[in-house]
This record gives structure tokens, sequence and C-alpha cells, in this order.
């Protein structure tokens, strides 16, 4: 995160993005079969040809142990540690070889805020970038490596507005629920039933939400992180 407040300190804005990309990998397809809802939190490389994923499963109705079996059984998937309560999200560790998608994400200077299971083998993910040009390079890199990627939405964020009243209701309802505790204390599916909303569109109100408050924070951190000059240059010291 610190290397990504230290870029925006010398661009004008933020691009986000949003790229489809289908993995060889079937894991997250064979998750979402059961009928779980895949999130991928984080993503690092953990050795040559390794990548270690931080992910959260919403079970929903699915079998547990099933899913906990689909994970062991898969031929892309090494090791893991699963954190699995009786109800609620599924918090794991997996360690993923050849994710060529994963580590050319990695090696790039784009931040993942966050990537959703889809259809096909697939993840929706949604990126922050310093620059339109990082996603492009970003987006050459994965079909330099034979993968199939589509950019499905691109634009530069600079200001944005203060919640909405639905987002600050769902998100403080949200928070007083545990759901952005680790582990959560509810799950999509429990807080959709107690928002009374779909599932579906309760993602959107969170991500949204949750859009702009990250872009509030790094801006805040940004301002006391940073200093500037007459001449523009950074005053020595300002980082973190």
């Amino acid at each position: 995160m610190r290397w990504f407040i230290l870029v925006l300190g010398i661009v004008a804005a933020v691009i986000e993005a949003s790229l489809r990309v289908r993995l060889p990998c079937a894991w997250v397809t064979r998750l979402t079969e059961h009928g779980a809802t895949v999130r991928v939190v984080e993503e690092k490389p953990a050795g040559p040809n390794r990548l270690q994923a931080l992910v959260e499963i919403d079970p929903g109705d699915a079998d547990r142990r099933a899913i906990e079996r689909t994970l062991r059984t898969d031929p892309y998937v090494e090791d893991l540690e699963l954190i699995m309560p009786p109800k609620g999200t599924i918090l794991g560790s997996l360690w993923i070889r050849e994710c060529h998608a994963c580590a050319t994400l990695a090696e790039s200077s784009c931040y993942l805020i966050d990537a959703t299971a889809t259809a096909e083998a697939g993840l929706l993910w949604r990126l922050y970038a310093p620059r339109r040009p990082a996603v492009e390079s970003l987006v050459r890199a994965l079909k330099a490596r034979g993968l199939e990627v589509e950019l499905s939405g691109i634009r530069a964020v600079d200001r944005l507005g203060a919640l909405t009243e639905r987002q600050q209701r769902v998100i403080e309802t949200a928070f007083a629920l545990g759901f952005f505790e680790f582990p959560r204390r509810i799950n999509l599916t429990a807080l959709a039933k107690r928002l009374n909303v779909a599932k579906s569109t309760l993602a959107e109100i969170l991500h949204g939400g949750e859009s702009k408050i990250l872009h509030a924070y790094l801006r805040d951190r940004l301002r006391l992180a940073t200093g500037r000059t007459g001449s523009g240059k950074r005053t020595t010291g300002a980082a973190e």
C-alpha cells in the first residue's frame, strides 16, 4: 500500500479499471459450481511460478466440506490453510502454481482492489493504477502470456462525491454486524437477508461505497505523508 500512496503523490488522478481475465487454473470455477461466491482479497508471489492468494469464500447453501475437498484435490492448488467456522465466510490462504495471470498482475504497477469469480474459469479484477498506460501495459503483458483478457471498463477518478444515503446506511449496518471484521461475523448472504436486498445489489452498493472510502483514505494519507515546496518537489522525510 505504501508504494501506491507515494505514486499517487506524483499523478493528477487515479485510474480505475475493470478487467475480465480467463484463468487456465480452474479452481475458481470449480468453487462457483458449488454455488459459492469467491473473492480474492490479496495475491503475492511465493517463489518461482508460485503465488499465494488470500481468499474469502461465501459458501451460501453449499456443503463446506465439499468446498474443502474441491480445493485439496485441485491440481493447481499445491497447499492451503482454511478457517472454516460452522457458519459464515470461509477464509483461505492458497498456494497456487503456474498462475500466470496473477503473477503478471503482481509484477505490474496496478493495485488490485478486489477480484470476483465469473463464469468460464474467469475473474473480474477491479484495479487502481497511477496512469492509463499502466493498465494498457498489463493487458498487453497478459495477452503476451497467452491469456484471454478483456478491458471492460476504465476511467480517471480525481474527485469522488460523498457516500449516498443508501451506501452510508448499508456500510454502517455492515460495520455494526461485523462484516468488515476478520474473520467476518456475518457473510454477504446473511447481510443481504438482514437488509432485505438482493445479494448482487448489496455487493454493488458495498463496492461503490468501499471505492469512495478507499479513495478518500488514500488522499488523506497522501496529505499526511507528503509535503510540497514552492517548486513542487516533495519535502525530505515527508513519506512514512
